[in-house]
């Protein structure tokens, strides 16, 4: 399964546009043409988001230099910080620092040519005009095209005004407003023909002012079998027809009428639901639907027709992955009639409590093959999460239930699978602070994941600082396991002490006795004491520690557990002499990322096949194309640490082998050849180029070429010739009565060690081996097994 950090860049067109071809190309021209601020301002339901998305279609198929375009849509955005990381991952950038994020997008967005189009900046009007101020002023390759009720009011700003469209042409039937009317009533299921009142028609143009989503409702109640008459006399309480010489009506004042129409025109149900599901950011999925917004009127039976009933009279829109949402005008419309139903705390409790329970789901089911699937589904609800954050944190009573869901969603580890460590960051530091300083095991979990957190960033001080705060908070208890967890990682990462192995292995014993929906955080456990071992331990214990690990993440069928894992396993072979075996993992863990598209882990996987390759070179000797591929390598897994926001200085295991790798190959190469590969390596931002060459070099052995048959273990043995002899990993766990996970093991070890990439060669191999032994006439080099054997 493939996952993506960032949402589509531009959506395929839905519905066609009318009568705005000449604005479209006018506003295409004057980005093409250099302009690098345009604000399409305009009332809301003038169809502003569709008509940029179509400017931006257009600008990336005419020209190379705007060929990158990304959308960031901040309709759900309450402020300037969630405003900022939405451009951040509209953008693309992995970061896990705790940077400003302002920062980090003009560090990333400095060298680069990119339109972006911010999409509802009448949200946080100020926040956004501040940014694209910044933005304007230091990255010159950056365009802007922004949606807003106004103008955003700063220097080099083109600001567009998009009219509604005209009612009349001389001949109403042919104004773009009755064009529109009558391709949306056809697409309802209602043709006009002649035989309808043209009259009334007309006039419901007239009263629309020409408004896209007046026109878009209006033609569901004629697609609904109501006549243009019968609706022109529903029309703001029959007012409409108290004359026919009308004044301009305002805009506003015209969208809200006609929503309080399609509003009176809804069941009471119907009406209900609509004011609920306005409390969803970023849309909702039916069962989530009937959990929030059932009771009190209700019934949870009756949410799917209700929903249908709405999605029929577009007042929601059904999404083809069977997700629901509301265009910003109707959900802010809802907002209102929440308010006005009285049920708006109701509600939002409801959402922050459905939410807190899905967190708590994910924490305990992730470690199943359902991993990655758990973790994308995380990420499509992360603005309902972030609303039930902002509730709860302003709501007094409910921060303990904000930091509950807080804790559960960084047990999922989705902040750094889609590069969200600063933004948790910050939601634990607002949320411990609104709560009590009481040893809670959500507190204490809570500032364990922050210190765990600050450590991958390399904030060591504030690590530091976290850590006191949680012995302050254990006080003299030396069993409670996250605790000793953060203090075996801080041991790791800051002091690089080997006592942190002793201290995880003891973190990890503490959580052995707890029930299977701890399975995920017994796994992330050993993941750490394993990472220890490979660093600070002897060959041995590095080795079992990663295989305990590696075995029971496979036996989790946990595809991004068992990533990490191969990681692990190859820092034992790495540090005690065995550099190329050490590749063979590495590699195997970056295989599994790439494929998942992740950039937290590939970052580290490509760092250690570095030093990987290094650890060749020094041991083994290289010709120069290996070095230089090396120091690119270094190169280009630094400015991958940069552009995540990582600081290796703070990570001292990491730093020591980076070290050793730098001084390896530059002696080497000499200190000029390898600071221009080092350079070219820099260079590459394109992260499949890095995966590339980090796969690319050939790594054979040439000192234990000799390896045989009796220098595997007696399992390892068995394994590899049941594999010669054509078994599948499922028969051979059958006869050998072990675990599939197991057998998964022994062969990687096998390939590892034998230096073959696939069964087939192993196969050659054993059969060179048998061949040879059967000569000898050894035994126990023949291979066979204990079933053979009986």
């Amino acid at each position: 399964m493939t996952t993506g950090r960032a949402r589509a860049a531009l959506p395929a067109p839905v519905i066609e546009l009318v009568g705005r071809e000449e604005l479209v190309e006018e506003t295409v021209q004057r980005l093409l043409d250099g302009t690098r601020m345009v604000t399409l301002a305009g009332p809301g339901g003038v169809g502003k988001t569709a008509l940029a998305l179509e400017v931006a279609r257009r600008c990336r198929d005419r020209h190379a230099g705007a060929g990158h375009v990304v959308v960031a849509y901040l309709g759900d955005s309450a402020r300037p910080d969630e405003l900022h990381r939405e451009v951040v991952r509209a953008v693309g950038v992995n970061d896990q620092s705790c940077a400003d994020p302002v920062d980090v997008l003009v560090e990333f967005l400095r060298d680069r040519e990119l339109l972006l189009v911010l999409d509802n900046c009448e949200q946080l009007w100020d926040a956004v005009g501040d940014l694209c101020a910044v933005l304007l002023a230091e990255a010159p390759g950056v365009r802007v095209l922004a949606t807003s009720r106004q103008y955003l009011g700063i220097a080099g700003e083109h600001t567009a005004l998009v009219p509604p469209l005209s009612v009349r042409a001389g001949d109403a039937a042919r104004s773009d407003a009755m064009c529109l009317l009558l391709k949306r009533a056809e697409a309802a299921g209602r043709r006009i023909t002649e035989d309808d009142d043209r009259d009334a028609l007309a006039e419901l143009v007239d009263w629309s002012s020409g408004l896209p989503l007046v026109l878009e409702l209006v033609a569901v109640r004629l697609g609904g079998g109501m006549s243009p008459r019968q609706v022109l006399e529903r029309l703001d309480g029959g007012r409409l027809l108290a004359t026919r010489t009308r004044r301009v009506r305002p805009h506003h004042r015209t969208l809200e009428q006609t929503l309080d129409w399609s509003y009176d025109l809804c069941s009471p149900g119907q009406r209900r639901l609509l004011a609920r599901v306005s409390v969803f950011a970023g849309g909702f999925d039916l069962r989530t639907a009937e959990e929030v917004c059932s009771g009190n009127g209700i019934a949870e039976d009756d949410v799917l027709d209700l929903l249908s009933d709405l999605v029929a009279q577009s007042l929601v829109q059904a999404g083809h992955d069977g997700r629901y949402h509301q265009l910003q005008p109707l959900r802010e419309y809802g907002q209102r009639r929440l308010r006005a139903l009285g049920e708006e705390q109701e509600v939002r409790d409801a959402h922050s409590a459905f939410f807190r329970d899905l967190a708590g789901e994910f924490a305990t089911r992730w470690y199943s093959p359902d991993e990655v699937a758990l973790l994308q589904r995380c990420y499509d609800e992360m603005p309902n999460f972030r609303a039930a954050l902002h509730h709860c944190a302003t709501t007094p009573g409910l921060a303990g239930l904000g930091l509950a869901m807080l804790h559960d969603l960084a047990r999922l580890r989705v902040q750094f699978f889609f590069a969200m460590l600063g933004e948790f960051r910050g939601w634990f530091r607002t949320l411990l602070d609104l709560t009590p300083e009481e040893p809670t095991p959500e507190r204490i979990g809570s500032a364990v994941l922050l210190g765990w957190i600050m450590l991958c960033q390399g904030s060591q001080q504030e690590a530091g600082v976290v850590l006191e705060e949680l012995r302050a908070l254990v006080g003299d208890r030396d069993d409670v396991a996250p605790a000793v967890l953060l203090e075996g990682a801080y041991a790791m990462l800051v002091e690089g002490h080997p006592r942190c192995i002793g201290l995880l292995r003891r973190a990890v014993e503490l959580f052995e006795g707890l029930g299977p929906e701890y399975g995920g955080d017994r796994g992330n456990f050993r993941l750490i004491w394993a990472l220890a071992a490979g660093f600070y331990s002897d060959e041995a214990t590095g080795i079992a520690a990663a295989e305990t690990y590696l075995a029971d993440a496979r036996a989790a069928g946990a595809e991004w557990a068992v990533s990490w894992a191969l990681w692990a396993r190859g820092l034992a072979p790495l540090r005690h002499g065995s550099p190329a075996e050490a590749v063979t993992w590495f590699r195997a863990s970056l295989e599994i990322r790439i494929g998942l598209r992740e950039q937290w882990g590939s970052t580290w996987s490509s760092e250690a096949i570095a030093w990987a390759l290094a650890g060749v070179v020094e041991q083994e000797g290289a010709a120069s194309d290996l070095l230089e591929t090396t120091a690119e390598l270094l190169g280009a897994a630094v400015l991958m640490q940069t552009s995540t926001g990582v600081a290796i200085g703070g990570l001292l295991p990491f730093l020591r082998e980076r070290e050793k790798a730098h001084a390896t190959v530059v002696a080497r190469l000499g200190a000029a050849r390898y600071q221009r590969a080092y350079d070219r390596g820099a260079a590459m931002t394109d992260r499949d180029e890095v995966y590339a060459l980090a796969l690319r070099p050939e790594v054979r052995r040439t000192g234990p070429a000799d390896v045989a048959l009796a220098d595997l273990s007696r399992r390892q043995r068995e394994v590899a010739v049941l594999v010669s002899r054509g078994h599948p990993n499922h028969e051979i766990a059958r006869r050998l009565h072990l675990s599939v996970s197991t057998v998964e093991n022994h062969l990687t070890a096998v390939f590892a060690k034998v230096n073959v990439a696939n069964r087939v060669e192993l196969g050659t191999w054993v059969g060179a081996q048998t061949g040879a032994s059967a000569q000898n006439g050894s035994p126990e080099r023949n291979g066979t097994t204990p079933e053979d054997r009986g």
